[in-house]
């Protein structure tokens, strides 16, 4: 059974989600953002969900936490929030979430959403098929998830991971924003905001990477390889 974190101030939504989840996941909950990294090293989860709005560390802080230990990196964040502006919600995904969920919210939508990110994330599911993706002077590991530029290694967030696997299935071909944003978010709550930026921090760390990432106005982004 798959195990899904819980970190949410309000100890009434742990409790929610908690029993939503449980007849399909083994769940944990902390209602204290402070003690959620010690339950998360320690309970090893499949996937996180967590709050944005939260006292002494919110989500975001946690998140980022989260993201610079290779222990946990690749574990994915669903966040969750009953009040959040646009900036918010993009603050979340450039933090490295993978999903962000508005209070109040569809039990069944929820569970969707959850076993959707498991299914394509999940650091206890190995890849069927081990191999690289290679292009020109860059190598992605499928496995690891680590991509090269030459010798170097290049850290990227899960999503940025996706976004630039997409694009190098699709070389030379131009792939649209409303692909992105259902191929890779996989909801409606999404922006093509959110598909730009991601885009500009996932340039700035391949750089020295002779493909171009070059954008189609109004439609969205082609891998050019000579």
């Amino acid at each position: 059974m798959h195990k899904i974190a819980i970190i949410d101030d309000f100890e009434e939504t742990c409790y929610l989600l908690s029993e939503i989840l449980s007849p399909y996941f083994q769940c944990k909950a902390t209602s204290d953002s402070q003690s959620a990294m010690g339950l998360i090293n320690d309970f090893k989860p499949d996937l996180i969900i967590m709050d944005y709005h939260m006292p002494n560390m919110n989500g975001v802080e946690v998140c980022k936490l989260l993201k610079d230990q290779d222990s946990t990196k690749n574990i994915p964040i669903i966040f969750i929030s009953g009040v959040a502006s646009e900036d918010e919600r993009i603050e979340t995904l450039e933090s490295g979430g993978d999903d962000f969920i508005s209070k109040p919210f569809n039990p069944k939508e929820l569970l969707l959403r959850v076993k959707k990110r498991i299914q394509g994330y999940s650091t206890q599911i190995p890849t069927s098929k081990a191999g690289e993706l290679k292009v020109a002077n860059l190598v992605m590991n499928l496995n690891s998830r680590i991509v090269y530029v030459d010798s170097r290694e290049v850290i990227l967030t899960p999503k940025q991971f996706e976004i630039l696997k997409l694009l190098i299935e699709n070389k030379n071909n131009l792939v649209s924003r409303t692909t992105f944003m259902e191929e890779i978010w996989g909801h409606s709550d999404v922006t093509p905001r959110n598909v730009d930026s991601q885009i500009n921090y996932l340039k700035k760390k391949i750089e020295g990477f002779i493909g171009i990432i070059t954008a189609v106005p109004s439609f969205g982004y082609r891998l050019d390889i000579k």
